[in-house]
C-alpha cells in the first residue's frame, strides 16, 4: 500500500487530495513539518531534506510535492489530472512552477506570521507578503478569468495552487480584487476529496 509521511496540515495535504481523487488506498504516517520525527535516522534515509512529505510506494521512495504529484498522476491516473499531449503537460508544469517560484513564498510567509505570532502578527510583513502576493496575483486572474481550472480541466497544478493559496486564506488575506481566483478557490477547497483531508486536521 501507498505510504505518505506527512500531514494535512502540510503539504502532504495536496497529496492526499491527489490520492483521494484517484481512488488510491493509501496510509499516512502521521508527520508535522519542522517535528523531531522529520530529523530521525530512518526518516532522513528516506528523505536527506528533513521535511515532508515524503511518498514510498513499494520500492520507490519520492519526495518534493509536485514530484509526488506528478508521479501519482503518471502511475495510476489513466489520463486523470494529466494531459494528453506535450503541450498540455508543459501547461500544467508552467502553472504549477509559476505558482511555486512566484506565490508560494509569500503565501507561507504570510501564514507563519499569523501561526507563530499569535494575537500580535507583524502587520509590516503581512503588508509585504500581501504586495508581494498582488504583484503576481493579476497572472492568475486573467488565465482564471477565461476557463474554470488553469490548465481548461483540473489537474494537479490546481490541487497544488489550491493548496497553496488557502494559506493566505487563513492569514485572513483579502482575495476580493482577484474575484476569478476567489471563485477557483472556494470551488478547489469545496471538492468533496478536500473536505475528506480537510477532516484529518480535526481527528
Amino acid at each position: 500500500m501507498i505510504k505518505l509521511y506527512g500531514s494535512a496540515l502540510s503539504r502532504g495535504a495536496a497529496v492526499m487530495v491527489v490520492l483521494e481523487t484517484l481512488g488510491l488506498e493509501y496510509e499516512v504516517e502521521e508527520m508535522l513539518p519542522r517535528s523531531p520525527q522529520t530529523q530521525t535516522a530512518d526518516y532522513l534515509a528516506l528523505n536527506p531534506t528533513g521535511k515532508v512529505p515524503t511518498l514510498v510506494d513499494g520500492d520507490v521512495v519520492i519526495f518534493e510535492t509536485q514530484a509526488i504529484l506528478y508521479y501519482l498522476v503518471r502511475q495510476y491516473g489513466n489520463g486523470k489530472l494529466w494531459a494528453d499531449t506535450p503541450a498540455g503537460e508543459a501547461s500544467i508544469w508552467q502553472w504549477t512552477l509559476f505558482i511555486s517560484n512566484q506565490l508560494e513564498v509569500p503565501a507561507l510567509d504570510m501564514l507563519l506570521q499569523v501561526k507563530y505570532a499569535g494575537d500580535t502578527p507583524d502587520q509590516s510583513a503581512l503588508a509585504k507578503t500581501a504586495e508581494q502576493l498582488t504583484r503576481f496575483l493579476p497572472v492568475l486572474e486573467q488565465r482564471l478569468a477565461e476557463q474554470d481550472y488553469l490548465c481548461g480541466e483540473k489537474t494537479f497544478a490546481d490541487i497544488h495552487g489550491a493548496l497553496v493559496l488557502s494559506w493566505p486564506k487563513l492569514a485572513k488575506f483579502d482575495y476580493s480584487a482577484f474575484p476569478a481566483v476567489e471563485r477557483w478557490l472556494r470551488m478547489m477547497l469545496s471538492s468533496e476529496e478536500n473536505k475528506r483531508v480537510t477532516a484529518r486536521m480535526r481527528r
